[in-house]
């Protein structure tokens, strides 16, 4: 498991140095022009963060961390990548954001951190990175403070078991890690070959997770529209996602959970 890991790390600390040198997916000059990164449905779902303290985990180099941190929060972001978390420092002294950036293993984040969160956010393409989704969710109980909030944005695991002409592949329920060989970005940019690791999930999975770690379910809800053009029958949204012709399958999922006051 440990090398598994490892290899994931390696290769994030390679997509970081490429994504935050210029991936045209994540725009940061627009960034660092005065933009946001973040959707409108992650902007409903937690309101008015000014003044409140918001930790971003698996935060990749920043970009949506700093996002929140330019609406007001006090924001963490917390990394596996030492790639990462130094250009997502380089880029909060750039644009003059206040943040705090951690590398540490996600598993480790209650006990590197000590102390509480009013949002944990965690966001787009890390779910599938995680060997055990329910000891996750019992790190995300730890950071949270009583009454405090988990937002989570992902997309969705059916997206797994289909191919571009939206026939099923692979079963929704494997439940075996794959092991790929990868020699470019999902920006696009090549990258030296490198083996990753990922781990399958299901939403149910997700749920009893967080239920089992004592957070309460808000809301759960599933999207037709996806952050890239994933398929090239993909077309473009005015407000810059992409979705399938006739919406036939969600393709993101968002979830909020709470922590009870009482525990």
């Amino acid at each position: 498991m440990d090398e598994r890991v490892e290899g994931n790390r390696a290769g994030w600390d390679l997509r970081a140095l490429a994504h935050a040198g210029g991936a045209s997916l994540y725009d940061v000059d627009g960034f660092r022009a005065g933009g946001s990164s973040l959707r409108p449905f992650e902007l409903e779902a937690l309101g008015d963060v000014r003044g409140k303290r918001l930790l971003h985990l698996m935060c990749h180099f920043g970009l949506d961390t700093l996002s929140w941190a330019r609406l007001g929060a006090e924001v963490t972001g917390l990394d596996f990548s030492a790639a990462a978390i130094s250009a997502a420092r380089e880029l909060a002294d750039e644009v003059g954001l206040a943040a705090r950036f951690v590398q540490a293993d996600v598993y480790d984040a209650a006990d590197v951190l000590e102390e509480q969160y009013d949002i944990v956010i965690a966001t787009y393409g890390v779910l599938m990175w995680l060997p055990d989704l329910p000891e996750w969710a019992r790190v995300v109980a730890r950071l949270l403070r009583p009454g405090g909030v988990l937002f989570v944005g992902e997309f969705h695991p059916q997206q797994g078991q289909i191919d571009d002409d939206l026939r099923i592949t692979s079963s929704y329920f494997r439940t075996q890690p794959r092991e790929v060989q990868v020699t470019a970005s999902y920006t696009g940019q090549e990258l030296p070959t490198h083996t990753q690791t990922t781990w399958p999930w299901t939403i149910s999975g997700l749920l009893n997770a967080l239920i089992d770690a004592g957070l309460h379910i808000n809301r759960l809800d599933e999207h037709p529209v996806d952050l890239r053009q994933r398929r090239p029958t993909m077309v473009p949204t005015p407000d810059g996602l992409w979705h399938l012709p006739g919406d036939p399958i969600p393709l993101l999922l968002t979830c909020r959970a709470t922590r009870p006051l009482d525990r």
